[in-house]
């Protein structure tokens, strides 16, 4: 009978791109694709600093079950190493990839993520072959929308959620930044994930800080947000009784790009779940979860 792990590893990985360098912001009509499109610059050093931290990880004691990349933090040219990648560390990797353009007429452009599941996992076998999902932002934040805007670019809206199930990883969803704050996608993921992982690129980390600590109590599950080095903030909160077990990791400070493997709880959060009986490990199911 196959189980669920006992213990979820994460690999966070917090990168260092500056959203200034960059996108080059042009407000000239034929220039606008500068302004969405990382340069090449930042797109080099980006790919660089990318391997430096999965190395990084990978000589680290204990294996990552999954590696999660801030919004944006990927080029796009880079989607196929990842696989590569994935496939040899047999580890699920979660990143926010650069703007991708949808149309140049009306210029039209989506922020999205992609999961990249691999054939093996710590030496099983789960599929023929490996498998890659977009996931896309519903929401533009205000900042970011208005950015958009200035250069006279749309955002296409993708409003979608996903739910991933694996038998020893439990289930856990993925939103990109803002989709953060939705309630209704929040709300969708109650009773039906054990980890929501957020990728994020947000300079209000106070904000998404106390929004982990509520849905981890909500939703009952572990809160991972990985967000940029520009601006920090990088957490892990499982709803534990003990407030000071509750933060499992917080990388706070400006301009701190780092690699971190942490260790959330999964196999006894699943259990209490569906019967909220080990309420002196774990806090009381919220109202109307129990089944």
């Amino acid at each position: 009978m196959v189980m669920l792990n006992e213990k979820l590893l994460i690999g966070v990985i917090q990168t260092s791109l500056d959203d200034v360098a960059a996108w080059q912001r042009s407000t000239e009509t034929d220039q606008w694709q500068r302004s969405v499109q990382i340069s090449k610059h930042e797109e080099k050093r980006a790919r660089k600093e990318i391997r430096h931290f999965l190395s990084s990880l990978n000589n680290m004691d204990g294996e990552p079950d999954v590696i999660v990349f801030p919004e944006l933090s990927v080029p796009l040219g880079f989607e196929r190493r990842l696989r590569s990648i994935a496939e040899g560390m047999q580890t699920i990797i979660i990143a926010g990839l650069d703007y991708q353009i949808e149309n140049i007429s009306p210029p039209t452009v989506s922020n999205e993520a992609i999961i990249v599941v691999p054939r093996k996992l710590r030496g099983k076998r789960i599929s023929q072959k490996t498998e890659s999902r977009r996931i896309g932002k519903t929401y533009p934040s205000p900042a970011e929308k208005k950015k958009l805007n200035e250069i006279n670019v749309r955002f296409q809206s993708r409003p979608t959620v996903w739910l991933f199930e694996s038998d020893t990883l439990g289930s856990f969803g993925v939103a990109v930044c803002y989709d953060f704050l939705d309630i209704d996608r929040i709300a969708l993921y109650r009773d039906k994930i054990q980890t929501l992982f957020i990728l994020a690129y947000n300079r209000d980390t106070n904000t998404f800080h106390h929004s982990a600590e509520a849905i981890a109590r909500m939703v009952f599950c572990n809160v991972v947000v990985c967000n940029c080095g520009r601006f920090g903030g990088s957490l892990a909160i499982s709803p534990y009784r003990e407030s000071y077990e509750r933060t499992i990791y917080n990388h706070c400070g400006l301009e701190l790009p780092n690699a971190q493997l942490i260790q959330l709880p999964l196999r006894s959060l699943a259990a209490h779940q569906k019967s909220g009986i080990d309420t002196k490990t774990y806090k009381s199911l919220p109202p109307g979860f129990d089944k």
